[in-house]
């Protein structure tokens, strides 16, 4: 599974902005889930799930930046050995990908 191909479905949710996916930690194997916001339709957040159903990546297009600290798109690895499995942010996107 590629994190931008998942070799089964795209689900698409809609919310509040300042709200996420949340920690549903379990989805659909092989998938990702689209999150967008409820009152201008943009993406939010995306999560990517590996072949248990277990969440291994988020993607941050968009939320609450009042301290300046986070460029966007920024990601999330999840690391299921931790707790919290999801870790710190990392900029996987702008780092790597100039």
């Amino acid at each position: 599974m590629g994190l931008d191909k998942p070799s089964i479905i795209v689900t698409k949710i809609y919310g509040k902005y300042g709200r996420s996916i949340g920690l549903a930690k379990g989805g659909v194997k092989n998938s990702r889930t689209d999150f967008y916001d409820e009152k201008t339709g943009d993406l939010l957040q995306q999560r990517w799930y590996d072949e248990n159903g277990q969440a291994i990546w988020d993607r941050d297009w968009s939320h609450n930046n009042s301290l300046g600290s986070h460029k966007f798109p920024h990601d999330h690895p999840w690391d299921w050995s931790k707790d919290p499995a999801r870790q710190d942010s990392v900029d996987y996107i702008n780092k790597h990908f100039k």
